[in-house]
């Protein structure tokens, strides 16, 4: 199901593919966990190591849902697709951004501290945002650090 979404996520029109973007160059400090029930314990995102100051972008183009606060941490949710949210968290959001407005892909959502949080859900349900996107997998450094997007590289 996850790879059918995602081929289907990726195919703008009929003939291009815009593959997402890592948001950040950083590496992974704490993984998904997949609660066991709607309102179990988890960690429904993967949390990244970042500088302070860096950039974050959009994976993908689509429309900014939400910018706000939850709990005192800061949040950004954009819509990639109908019924596929990324959620960009523990930032300080472009202060241009508003609900509604139309990002491309690449386009700056906010800036980092020392990290951030990057979520998925499809259909109202969390996934492991790295998988989903096509952004983790082979890039491994040193004993299990993944990188989540390098500079200067192109997706």
């Amino acid at each position: 199901m996850v790879v059918s979404v995602l081929a289907t996520l990726l195919l703008i029109g009929s003939s291009t593919v815009v593959r997402p973007l890592p948001p950040v160059t950083g590496s992974i400090i704490q993984h998904f966990v997949a609660p066991t029930c709607p309102r179990c314990a988890g960690h429904r995102g993967v949390t990244i190591a970042t500088r302070s100051g860096q950039a974050v972008v959009a994976v993908l183009p689509g429309t900014i849902s939400f910018v706000g606060e939850v709990a005192g941490l800061t949040y950004v949710v954009q819509v990639v697709h109908p019924g596929v949210k990324v959620t960009y968290g523990w930032l300080l959001p472009n202060p241009g951004l508003l609900e509604g407005d139309v990002v491309a892909r690449g386009a700056v959502v906010g800036m980092a501290g020392e990290r951030i949080y990057l979520g998925v859900r499809v259909g109202g349900a969390y996934v492991e945002p790295l998988r989903y996107l096509g952004l983790g997998g082979s890039r491994l450094r040193g004993v299990g650090g993944v990188v989540v997007g390098r500079a200067g590289s192109a997706r």
